[in-house]
């Protein structure tokens, strides 16, 4: 399978909000990682991921996934899982991920849930 893959990105407030969109292997993964990595070296401590468009992730993506979700643990920043398909939130409850970040259905939830930190 072709990746696919596209990673768009935008900032509300001060919350980075990481849109993938495809089917996330190795490669995808490596790229949420790297943008995360250059956000939070910006000062950013509160993350999205919005899953809405994604599709497919495989188990090396997975494993990078968690790669983040622990680096976000270290850094004591916050990172918000949305609008994930039943599946997928099956994997990651599965590997566990899903004890260290919050879940919401949509993404504005999450964008209140960080907001009311404040």
């Amino acid at each position: 399978m072709a990746s696919n893959f596209t990673l768009s990105m935008k900032a509300v407030d001060d919350v980075v909000v990481l849109v993938p969109k495809g089917y996330i292997n190795d490669l995808g993964a490596v790229r949420i990682e790297q943008a995360s990595e250059q956000y939070f070296d910006k000062g950013t401590r509160k993350f999205i991921i919005n899953f809405a468009d994604m599709y497919f992730i495989n188990s090396i993506g997975a494993s990078v996934i968690t790669g983040i979700v622990n680096k976000n643990l270290e850094r004591e920043a916050v990172l918000c899982f949305t609008n994930m398909k039943k599946m997928h939130r099956d994997v990651f409850e599965m590997l566990g991920i899903t004890k260290h970040v919050r879940v919401f259905r949509e993404e504005g939830d999450a964008l209140i849930f960080l907001h009311e930190g404040e």
